[in-house]
């Protein structure tokens, strides 16, 4: 299999399980709402209770496993151009993996900024 066929196939499946992921994250919170509705018409005064606890739920966005995937997975794109070793196509191989390299730096960044958000709110 060529290089080429070898990044766009991974491009494509990451995509695909990307895009299943957040279906189902969709899915879930269309189903949460629904059911949040249906408390709210039945039961008005304890719905009140009900979303001031889903309120202090933390946040988890799974940024930090989304962020080390695409890290790994640009890491792996440039390896196997690397082991490949064809230089006339091993440009291709690392201008592909920048893309997942960047974003997923970009969400490493962006979650430790939160965090040390948070730790100097903590602080004072």
């Amino acid at each position: 299999m060529p290089a080429t066929e070898m990044i766009v196939m991974v491009a494509v499946t990451a995509a695909m399980i990307l895009g299943f992921i957040h279906l189902v994250r969709l899915i879930g919170t269309a189903i949460m709402y629904k059911t949040l509705r249906k408390l709210v018409d039945r039961d008005p005064a304890n719905a009140g209770a009900l979303i001031a606890q889903l309120g202090r739920q933390p946040e988890a966005s799974g940024d930090d496993r989304l962020s080390t995937i695409l890290v790994a997975l640009g890491i792996a794109m440039i390896a196997a151009s690397i082991v490949i070793g064809d230089p006339g196509w091993m440009h291709y191989g690392v201008a592909g993996a920048l893309f997942p390299l960047i974003i997923g730096t970009a969400l490493w960044l962006r979650l430790f900024i939160i965090g040390r958000a948070k730790r100097r709110a903590e602080r004072k």
